[in-house]
């Protein structure tokens, strides 16, 4: 039997609400390519649209757009920075200035320093100050160079060593890490007491916190009552990332006053992310192992 022809109007009503309700009337539907979408790209928070002649004929942004996109009031390569010049988020440049006082020197060519691209993302390093012990210091950001502008994500504070300091990105869980290594054995003379920090800088909130440093290389001597000079000297290997955590592998090795073999030891440091980009050591490093060298 077929059905009363006011039957199949009130179908038709029915099925139209319906998709009124869902479609039109209803919340828009969510796209979860969208949704990732935004969750992989970070948003930046500072960018330079760029001009022709900022660019080489590569389309590569050159040094100084760099400087004008993280230190907005810069004035041009040959000039200083000033300390109380602000980054492109407000803090002064000098902010968490530890340890000697900078000199204000005009910026150089060469005070910028780069990491290699990983996925167009690149860490950036002003040498604005330097420092009467070869290092320098100055603003660190996480920026991306597009053919048209240059887009900065997160920026901190580095300081480290003028001609060898330098930096890789990393990643850990869902944040990008800045390792930056200060190279500053690599400054000292054959046989001079030194010290290289790795230092890890997580990008969290337009930030790149320093969550955790490690030592790198090191060299110290002392004196022994009865036994002479020891030398004690301790390396390590490049940093690992695995997941959530980030594992260097260090080796420590003692030689007497005639350059022989009396301890050796390798260990792994293991560093996990906590919560809010936090990184936290699970042991602690083989230096922290050696006897006093106050007597040296």
């Amino acid at each position: 039997m077929r059905p009363p022809p006011w039957f199949a109007r009130s179908l038709v009503c029915a099925l139209f609400a319906l998709a009124w309700a869902n479609g039109c009337g209803g919340s828009p539907p969510i796209s979860r390519i969208e949704d990732k979408a935004r969750l992989d790209v970070p948003i930046a928070i500072c960018r330079k649209p760029l001009a022709p002649n900022e660019t080489n004929d590569a389309g590569v942004a050159r040094s100084d757009a760099y400087w004008n996109v993280l230190l907005p009031g810069f004035r041009g390569i040959g000039f200083p920075i000033r300390p109380g010049d602000v980054d492109c988020v407000g803090d002064r440049s000098d902010n968490g200035m530890a340890g000697p006082v900078g000199t204000v020197n005009p910026v150089a060519e060469d005070d910028l320093v780069l990491s290699a691209p990983e996925d167009g993302v690149q860490a950036a390093w002003l040498r604005a100050f330097r420092t009467a012990d070869g290092t320098a210091f100055g603003p660190l950001g996480l920026v991306r160079g597009r053919a048209s502008e240059l887009d900065v994500y997160a920026v901190g504070r580095f300081r480290g060593s003028v001609r060898n300091s330098r930096f890789e990105l990393g990643q850990l869980g869902t944040f990008k890490i800045v390792v930056a290594h200060d190279g500053r054995c690599v400054d000292a003379k054959v046989d001079v007491e030194c010290e290289s920090t790795v230092v890890f800088f997580v990008a969290n909130g337009g930030k790149l916190v320093a969550a955790a440093n490690t030592p790198e290389q090191r060299l110290r001597y002392a004196n022994a009552k009865g036994l002479g000079r020891f030398q004690y000297r301790l390396t390590t290997d490049p940093p690992m990332f695995d997941g959530p955590t980030v594992r260097v592998h260090e080796k420590l090795l003692v030689r007497d006053a005639n350059q022989e073999e009396v301890r050796k030891a390798e260990g792994d440091r293991v560093f996990t992310l906590a919560g809010e980009g936090r990184l936290t050591a699970q042991q602690d490093s083989l230096w922290s192992q050696l006897p006093s060298l106050s007597d040296r």
